[in-house]
């Protein structure tokens, strides 16, 4: 989707700003804690006071690298959860499906690839993974934009589509309609679908920042145009 590179940045910017603190405050907490058990044990076992505070030192080192460690690994587990959720059935069963058209494709021989996901969607059915494995093949730059288009929309009506499809395929659309297809109206109906369809998400702002600045923009236009005849 087209939206302001600017804005675009400081929001990822913002977000590993977000990241950055969010680790170094688990760290330093982890590490506060860890060294006051150290120290404790290393006073109960009676070593030596000033190597206690070395003990307590390296104990909240290793405590804390540990917990964030452990953090990232369950932050990365939580997020194959979700994509479970929003993939069910484990889409990549359908890989070998149609493994042989996208080979095709690569070896440049598009035509026959796209005969070859006609086949395996008269075979296994229209389904989601396939007419999106296609539609990823036709967004090529050598790829048919109308087949694209026609794929996506395909896509979102699929029986078997999920929220990450349709949204897959709203943004796909609106690049295709803001780009090569050069149908601004449609772009901006595929925008109020985003703020309308998913709500309160980060896809949803960005749709909504997007159509407003281009309202702003043909107001400016039209306000021009009606001072200059």
């Amino acid at each position: 989707m087209t939206l302001d590179p600017v804005l675009l940045e400081q929001q990822v910017e913002r977000q590993r700003q977000g990241a950055r603190r969010n680790s170094a405050a688990i760290f330093f907490g982890a590490w506060l804690w860890f060294a006051t058990v150290s120290f404790v044990f290393a006073s109960a076992a009676r070593v030596p006071f000033p190597q206690r505070f070395g003990v307590a030192a390296l104990g909240g080192l290793i405590g804390s690298a540990f917990t964030l460690f452990m953090v990232r690994v369950v932050h990365r587990w939580t997020q194959r959860g979700m994509l479970a959720v929003l993939e069910p059935g484990g889409r990549g069963r359908d890989v070998a499906v149609y493994s042989h058209a996208e080979a095709l494709a690569v070896r440049g021989n598009l035509e026959a690839a796209s005969k070859a996901f006609d086949q395996a969607r008269a075979e296994h059915g229209e389904k989601a993974s396939l007419l999106r494995a296609e539609a990823d093949v036709q967004l090529r730059p050598d790829g048919d934009i109308e087949r694209a288009r026609a794929l996506l929309m395909r896509l979102r009506k699929a029986a078997d589509a999920t929220r990450a499809d349709e949204l897959y395929a709203t943004h796909r659309l609106v690049d295709l309609y803001l780009g090569p297809l050069g149908d601004e109206s449609r772009a901006m109906s595929e925008l109020r679908r985003l703020v309308e369809r998913f709500p309160g998400t980060r896809d949803a702002e960005g749709a909504q920042a997007e159509l407003n600045r281009r309202r702003a923009l043909k107001n400016t236009t039209d306000s021009q145009s009606r001072s200059y005849p």
